[in-house]
């Protein structure tokens, strides 16, 4: 399996669009807009949890930068899609590129979340930031 079937997994999980899912798959743009998203969610974590003073160690902080994370993979998501299926001539709604963006932007908060648990620890101001899912863990 590579990264393309990978990610196209993932994100047809949250629907199919028909040929737009399929021109989407065919030119490859799951797996750069998926890493592209990994490494956003990546970023952002290592900036909350390792550059964070105590003064900004809450969870509206948090929310914060989820937030970013979320416009940021908004916006990848329509722009990458549209910019290379245009080029290659091929025509869709802006909603399909909108309904991209949006599942791309769902995708980062499970992204965010994986790697605030993976990170959390490393910043003793900020071991109990996120209580999601699991209380105090």
């Amino acid at each position: 399996m590579n990264l393309n079937d990978f990610f196209a997994v993932i994100y047809e999980l949250l629907g199919y669009a028909g040929t737009f899912s399929d021109d989407i798959y065919q030119e490859e743009l799951y797996t750069s807009v998926g890493l592209i998203n990994i490494f956003v969610g990546l970023f952002l974590t290592i900036v909350f949890y390792f550059f964070n003073r105590p003064k900004f160690s809450k969870l509206k902080y948090w929310l914060f930068m989820l937030l970013i994370s979320f416009i940021i993979n908004f916006v990848v998501g329509i722009l990458v899609t549209q910019n290379t299926l245009t080029a290659l001539g091929l025509e869709y709604k802006f909603i399909d590129y909108a309904l991209f963006g949006l599942k791309n932007a769902v995708i980062c908060i499970i992204v965010f979340v994986i790697w605030s648990y993976a990170f959390k620890w490393w910043n003793s101001d900020t071991k109990g930031i996120p209580k999601i899912f699991f209380g105090k863990f």
